[in-house]
């Protein structure tokens, strides 16, 4: 197995998009470890979702997201969720973070 494997990405055309556009796919994609949802970081748009399901990224970009590598992290709804139950616990053992 060479290094540069894991940091290799795939190309593909994106669906709906012009034949002169192509979609880069990220090999490692950030997925939400506690809902499941993938931060897509080609929608940088205002008003649009960051964080979409598997299905929306499919339809989106046309590459499944289970040929990717997933990396974990949290969205942001998650992320508060988790910071709310680890200083409720320290709060219950009495120290604090």
């Amino acid at each position: 197995m060479s290094f540069e494997t894991p940091f290799s990405q795939t190309t593909r055309e994106a669906p709906s998009a012009p034949m002169s556009e192509m979609f880069i796919a990220p090999t490692l994609l950030p997925v939400c470890c506690v809902c499941g949802l993938i931060r897509d970081d080609t929608r940088i748009s205002p008003g649009r979702d960051r964080w979409v399901t598997q299905r929306k990224y499919y339809e989106t970009h046309g590459v499944n997201p289970s040929e990717l590598a997933p990396t974990h992290t949290y969205c942001p709804d998650c992320f508060t969720k988790v910071q709310d139950t680890v200083r409720e616990y320290f709060r219950q053992i009495g120290t604090s973070p």
